[in-house]
């Protein structure tokens, strides 16, 4: 997620920097979550204010992604419940790990709407598929 958000983000600020609002949705949807995480689940992504121009959102997002690595390091059980909800005040309860692999999904198809708009504006967008991000990082294991 951090990679491929960095890598659109880069992009859209070359050449299209006023396209900024599918990636504010991305970032806001990414607070919101980490804030539900942490335990705020009252959280809601109305409660939030996007960076206002890409540049703020480029300072921004690393923060961000830089909390839900410290969060993600701090957790021992994937299982655990985190209560939260949703636009409508309906309350829910979902294990730590669907939250987190909603919010993957959840980045990659707004991504994709991204790397459209840039395509359709005859802007090739940078690729963002995960398998590249395991070529370019070896080493990595789980």
């Amino acid at each position: 997620m951090t990679w491929a958000d960095a890598v659109l983000l880069d992009a859209v600020a070359m050449q299209m920097p006023t396209e900024k609002t599918v990636l504010n949705h991305i970032y806001l949807g990414e607070l919101v979550w980490l804030r539900r995480v942490q335990g705020h689940s009252s959280a809601q992504i109305t409660q939030f204010e996007a960076p206002g121009d890409i540049g703020t959102l480029g300072t921004a997002w690393p923060l961000l992604h830089r909390e839900w690595l410290d969060w993600a390091g701090s957790v021992t059980d994937w299982s655990v419940p985190v209560d939260h909800l949703n636009l409508k005040g309906e309350a829910f309860r979902m294990p730590a790990w669907q939250i987190v692999l909603h919010l993957s999904n959840h980045g990659s198809y707004h991504r994709g709407q991204v790397s459209a708009t840039l395509r359709a504006a005859g802007i090739p967008p940078p690729a963002t598929d995960l398998i590249l991000w395991f070529r370019q990082n070896p080493g990595f294991t789980a």
